[in-house]
């Protein structure tokens, strides 16, 4: 276990060696590029970069490349297959001794009894340090996760930086266990790994910031990436947030029904480290992830950027929770094409942007297969802050969609907007609908939907008011109140709509498939009326 734990260190301070030549080209003697698959496999090639990068003109390159020496260790870093280490342990073959090969006698014989006083105390203190380090409560996780692992919730984990779980491996987390993400940390599932967190309503996952309570913020740490194998229309493409040399960050292939694992009762907070300007991690990012990866019971809360984003893929995922996200609450791009139902999207009163941002792709708005998720019993609450441009959802970029019995309500700039003519010319096609939709906006100042004349008209003069309201005779606007002002509080929100709600009229069919849960005859994520709901016992709204 000692050995596994040194060499993903090793793994960690190579790449970190291997990433910092190839930004300082002349760092190392004679030797411009470092492949690091060699690295890992070949002792020989490992031993000359090192010893070459310790005596590196650059501080940085010295001091990571003296590290890796300290820590270096015989042989191959790739994975070991268990069948090896099992010959390693019980070898077929035994060493012979010469009858006439003198034999050592009994250990009394061959030890003095200061070495057997010194040998005792040396294993009573090994046996205490080998008792701390089984029992103790934290555990620093960094480098990359090679073997199936499981993390207990008897312990806490400390993520010290991006901790991947690679391929062919599985990340078991069970209920119960925090995990406490550090500056410049975040976990990444690779391609053909794997993650099983299965919380539970009493017991759910926490992954959260490091820092105190009452001295949390967003952006503390990274956040959670699934990566996967099912279809994205960019091709295989590269996630955001990862250097672009590693090809760990590839996502995307041909599996529709690929898995990138189970996420089940977690809560995701304060993450989205800013890793360059403008450019930060969401609180969980999923790229290509196919429709047998499972998503329930899912809290992102106060994330620096955005709560979930999802890049291509055909994920499903429900009973979600998006609270005070510092961008936009969902996201979507390069043609994600999952299902939804029982999502809560809250933004908070001085940050946040769009409730969902949706597009098909920047560069090519008709890319193939195009952005069309299928969402159902959706609340998307704005703050009402006159103060903050908040927005209920932005559609471009060619994104299509399938949206039915949304709440929208108190978002300052409009509830709709579609951005493009591209987007537009979907309606037409009917590969952008909605249905059983109702935005509520008691308050004064808050907006229906906003002006776009002269320079702000950019969709080719299409009225969103016109079409919201001849989509279907179930969409509908009204200034009477849907929620309580309770689904505003920071600490304790409630997103029940009160009884004689206009959301417990007007609902719109829900699709077919066994995905739906057709008991679901409301508008918005929660049951009108209910004193309880799907949101109570796991998830929580801390303010720092």
């Amino acid at each position: 276990m000692v050995e596994d734990k040194k060499r993903a260190l090793l793994i960690s301070v190579a790449w970190e060696l291997k990433s910092a030549i190839s930004k300082e080209p002349n760092a190392l003697a004679d030797v411009t590029h470092v492949d690091f698959n060699v690295l890992l496999r070949d002792p020989e090639y490992r031993d000359q970069i090192f010893k070459l990068a310790a005596e590196s003109w650059s501080e940085k390159v010295a001091d990571l490349g003296r590290r890796a020496q300290v820590l270096d260790v015989p042989g191959s870093l790739m994975k070991r297959s268990k069948k090896r280490d099992k010959a390693e342990a019980h070898p077929t073959t035994m060493e012979q001794h010469s009858p006439h090969e003198h034999r050592p006698g009994s250990l009394f014989e061959v030890l003095s009894p200061i070495r057997i006083a010194a040998g005792l105390i040396l294993v009573v203190g090994l046996l205490g340090a080998g008792y701390f380090l089984l029992n103790s409560s934290d555990v620093d996780v960094s480098g990359a996760i090679f073997e199936d692992t499981v993390w207990k919730k008897e312990r806490t984990y400390h993520l010290r930086d991006m901790v991947f779980v690679e391929s062919g491996a599985t990340l078991t987390i069970e209920p119960g266990t925090r995990i406490l993400g550090h500056p410049g940390s975040a976990l990444i599932v690779s391609r053909d790994a794997d993650i099983s967190a299965r919380g539970t309503r009493k017991e759910p996952i926490v992954f959260t910031s490091a820092q105190p309570e009452g001295s949390r913020k967003r952006g503390d740490w990274g956040g959670v990436v699934l990566l996967g194998n099912a279809p994205v229309n960019t091709g295989v493409a590269h996630i955001e947030g990862i250097a672009k040399d590693d090809p760990r960050g590839s996502f995307g292939g041909n599996d529709v029904h690929a898995s990138c694992g189970l996420l089940q009762y977690v809560r995701i907070e304060f993450a989205g480290f800013e890793i360059s300007r403008d450019n930060e991690l969401n609180g969980l990012t999923l790229g290509g992830c196919g429709d047998a990866t499972l998503l329930r019971n899912v809290q992102v809360h106060m994330g620096l950027d955005d709560g979930i984003e999802f890049f291509g893929g055909s994920a499903s995922l429900s009973y979600v929770v998006i609270s005070r996200a510092g961008d936009d609450g969902l996201d979507w791009d390069r043609g994600w094409t999952g299902n939804g139902q029982f999502i809560v999207i809250q933004q908070g009163p001085n940050r946040g942007d769009n409730g969902i941002e949706a597009d098909n792709y920047k560069k090519d708005k008709d890319a193939k297969p195009r952005s069309h998720p299928t969402l159902s019993n959706v609340t998307i609450v704005g703050s009402g802050n006159k103060n903050v441009a908040q927005r209920g959802m932005l559609l471009r970029r060619g994104t299509g969609a399938d949206l039915r019995n949304f709440l929208i309500t108190g978002f300052t700039k409009e509830a709709l907007d579609l951005r493009d003519v591209e987007t537009v010319a979907l309606v037409d096609q009917n590969q952008l609908s909605m249905d059983g939709m109702l935005i509520a906006n008691p308050d004064e100042g808050v907006a229906f939907f906003g002006a776009e004349t002269g320079e702000k008209d950019d969709d080719g003069g299409f009225s969103e008011e016109a079409f919201f309201q001849a989509a279907s005779p179930r969409n509908w606007m009204t200034t009477k109140r849907a929620l309580s002002t309770e689904a505003n509080a920071l600490i304790t929100p409630s997103f029940v709509p009160p009884q004689g709600s206009p959301a417990a009229t007007n609902p719109a069919p829900l699709p077919q498939g066994e995905f739906w849960d057709e008991a679901a005859s409301y508008i918005g994520a929660v049951r009108p009326g209910n004193r309880s709901s799907w949101l109570d016992g796991w998830t929580a709204f801390p303010d720092s």
